[in-house]
């Protein structure tokens, strides 16, 4: 199925960038900043409305299960404000009036999608659609996490700065002095931000920047796959981050998946009766599209969309599902593991595996959906190097 590869802007001021600058400038000027930001786009949420009501289950808060109105579901105040003059045109919602341009093009592709099938979109809608599921892993709580997550708790595991000694010669290594004072300045740095990662200084500019880059070499990374749409013969969930990477064994943290890049499935809930599959290039597609799923086969695909959740799942006002299935608690979205250098080789390797709620658990999902899997799963690709920016990206999100 041929895919667009015009994913995002080549850069500098495009006539839609400059339309989204003069909207958000226009909403400042006349006081009318929107304050609540959904995590998750609203008219993605309605897909599960009935009655204007969805079922929320809080996995961090005693698994509370309540009804809710889409407009009111997933949302916090200022999530994507940034400083006033910090971004071009001044105005601190350029970051929201962005993604609702973005997630405008997107609700005319899935309405398109819901009548004519993936068949039937152009070129540009792929574009759209692309650009959307990019932005759905940008955007979202774990990404914000992680990035904060690498500059606290991971930097003192790598550089062991509980041995005696550990940062007075780090501080040596970049060329500072260990003066006293700098020292207890880094401990009580490391103190606060291994207690709670998110007190990790981060400006938000600096985030939308990362975001945004990311969002684009995601949806180009997604280009390369093949989609299909199936049904499901259950309800399905959603959470708070839709596009869910598929292993063999979701709890082997050990596997060396490639993560956007190189894992064999990648899926999007995309209603609460359809799912949208993306698979690597080398894989045979064994089910072509809109075949039903087997009942197993959607509570497998349930259970691993849930474990992908950040905090929150999301499914239609009657469901039960999210109250009563067993998810595993949150982990640390990476763990660092020491690898032996190959012969001859006397730097230290360092491998960072991403891990999800299911990682480390046995009883974590094993080929969910079992009619997707080949016999046997070729290594996932290397991704290739496309200088800096890229490599980066890479970093953050293929090890």
């Amino acid at each position: 199925m041929k895919r667009s590869r015009k994913t995002g802007p080549a850069g500098g001021i495009t006539p839609e960038l400059q339309q989204i600058l003069d909207a958000a400038a226009s909403m400042t000027a006349k006081g009318q900043e929107p304050r609540r930001h959904h995590l998750v786009p609203k008219f993605y949420l309605e897909r599960w409305a009935e009655r204007n009501l969805i079922r929320v289950t809080d996995l961090n808060n005693g698994r509370r299960s309540f009804s809710v109105p889409p407009s009111k579901a997933l949302v916090e105040t200022d999530y994507y404000r940034v400083p006033s003059e910090s971004v071009q045109g001044g105005s601190p919602v350029l970051w929201e009036t962005w993604l609702s341009a973005i997630e405008g093009d997107a609700a005319a592709v899935f309405a398109r999608i819901d009548e004519v099938g993936l068949e039937g979109l152009t070129e540009a809608q792929w574009g759209h659609l692309l650009n959307f599921l990019g932005v759905q892993i940008s955007r979202s709580r774990s990404y914000r996490f992680q990035g904060r997550w690498m500059s606290g708790p991971a930097q003192y595991q790598l550089w062991e700065l509980d041995r005696p000694g550990a940062i007075e010669a780090t501080l040596r290594r970049a060329g500072e002095k260990p003066h006293p004072e700098r020292i207890k300045e880094i401990e009580s740095y490391f103190v606060k931000v291994n207690a709670d990662p998110w007190s990790v200084p981060i400006p938000a500019e600096h985030e939308m920047d990362m975001a945004l880059r990311a969002a684009r070499s995601l949806a180009q990374t997604l280009s390369t796959r093949q989609f299909v749409m199936y049904r499901t013969a259950m309800p399905l969930l959603t959470c708070d981050e839709p596009v869910v990477l598929f292993h063999e064994h979701m709890g082997n943290h050990q596997a060396r998946s490639g993560g956007f890049f190189g894992a064999p499935i990648i899926v999007f809930p995309f209603g609460p009766r359809d799912v949208l599959a993306m698979f690597r290039q080398d894989l045979p597609v064994i089910r072509p599209n809109d075949v039903e799923l087997t009942w197993s086969e959607t509570l497998e695909l349930n259970r691993a969309i849930a474990g992908n959740a950040h905090r929150h799942l999301v499914e239609r006002p009657d469901g039960k599902l999210g109250a009563n299935l067993f998810v595993p608690d949150s982990k640390d979205p990476a763990q660092i593991v020491n690898v032996a250098s190959r012969a001859g080789q006397d730097q230290e390797l360092v491998w960072m595996p991403a891990q999800r709620r299911w990682t480390g658990h046995s009883d974590a999902p094993v080929r969910a959906v079992a009619s997707w899997w080949p016999a046997a799963v070729p290594p996932a690709p290397r991704p290739p190097s496309q200088g800096a920016d890229w490599q980066r990206e890479r970093d953050a999100y293929y090890a």
